[in-house]
């Protein structure tokens, strides 16, 4: 059997189980912080920003409000466009990492699973069908 594999298969299972945990148990908390933070940040941002063109270019409010949009617009695209290309890369190194692990997984559970006499086969099947017949009971 590949007892490493299936090792490291139930800690990634492990992980993804306590992260979404995390995240359904405290949404409001760990959202509303984030968009509070976000928020607060931009009001600095945009308050340096009036005092510095205004100081500049000495101008009125109106001009300022709209000098200040323009280069909070621009700055935003290309944020926006910087963090698409880091997440574009970010990506295709994970999947290209579960598509390795999951072919590793799967070719030791054929292996394994070809390897079983007939009555191990019986019992691992009898048991996934009681485990999801008990687990219906819960969720359903």
């Amino acid at each position: 059997m590949h007892s490493q594999t299936y090792q490291k298969f139930i800690f990634h299972l492990s992980v993804f189980g306590i992260t979404i945990s995390i995240l359904v148990g405290f949404y409001d908390v760990i959202f509303g912080s984030i968009w509070e933070f976000i928020h607060i940040i931009f009001e600095i941002i945009e308050l340096s920003l009036d005092r510095l063109v205004e100081d500049m270019f000495d101008t009125e409010l109106h001009e300022t409000q709209l000098i200040v949009f323009y280069i909070i617009l621009a700055i935003a695209g290309t944020l926006t466009y910087l963090v698409w290309k880091v997440l574009v890369q970010v990506f295709s190194g994970v999947s290209q990492i579960f598509k390795q692990e999951w072919s590793e997984l799967k070719d030791a559970m054929t292996t394994d699973w070809q390897g079983m006499s007939m009555t191990n086969r019986i019992i691992v099947i009898s048991l996934f069908i009681l485990i999801n017949y008990l687990a219906s009971f819960m969720l359903f």
